[in-house]
């Protein structure tokens, strides 16, 4: 016999609860669930391609944002101690042959395209790090740009050392976003550095 007290939606939800809940409980916690239900699924799970996880896509793309308001003054400073730590890559930038103080580096045009091209670069492949395939292909193209100006591999790993202290030292942001972007870095180098000689 029907009970008109019975909501009929009522009754079917209710097993579906109790199969969610008793699946909560048996298999995670509740913070477990919540966390990736947040996150859309393990925070901590690493991408095939990429090899970071959710966790590291918003650790360096949060920290971008920092970087990026300052962009051009962030990649100044990046390429500076990049030629101070390893003088030879200066010779890359013939415009700059001549040029030997920070003040006569910045106010040069060519020179500060540079920046604004590689500081964009950074931008296209951090925005898309949820397209990994995207970003695997934007740095074949960068690899092989690199490979017909003659620069080397270990020229961009003094650049992956510029950066990191740069990160940890100036814009002192913490370890576990700094080993997010040091899995950014090393995705992004597995692919452009393919393109380049040793």
């Amino acid at each position: 016999m029907y009970d008109h007290h019975t909501n009929p939606r009522e009754e079917y939800r209710r097993p579906v609860r109790q199969r969610l809940l008793r699946s909560i409980s048996e298999n995670m916690g509740v913070g477990d669930f919540v966390t990736r239900w947040w996150w859309g699924g393990d925070p901590d799970e690493r991408n095939k391609v990429s090899g970071m996880s959710l966790r590291d896509v918003h650790n360096v793309q949060k920290s971008w944002a920092v970087i990026q308001a300052n962009s051009n003054g962030n990649g100044f400073l990046m390429f500076f101690r990049l030629f101070e730590a390893e003088p030879e890559t200066k010779l890359f930038f013939k415009n700059l042959a001549h040029i030997h103080t920070e003040a006569e580096m910045s106010a040069n045009v060519s020179f500060r395209a540079h920046i604004i091209n590689i500081m964009s670069s950074f931008d296209t492949s951090i925005q898309n790090l949820d397209k990994p395939e995207l970003v695997v292909a934007w740095m074949q193209k960068l690899g092989d740009s690199h490979r017909r100006h003659r620069i080397e591999k270990r020229h961009f790993h003094v650049f992956k050392d510029v950066l990191v202290t740069i990160l940890q030292k100036d814009l002192k942001l913490d370890p576990q976003v700094v080993a997010s972007w040091d899995r950014y870095v090393e995705f992004i180098y597995e692919h452009l550095l393919s393109r380049l000689a040793s």
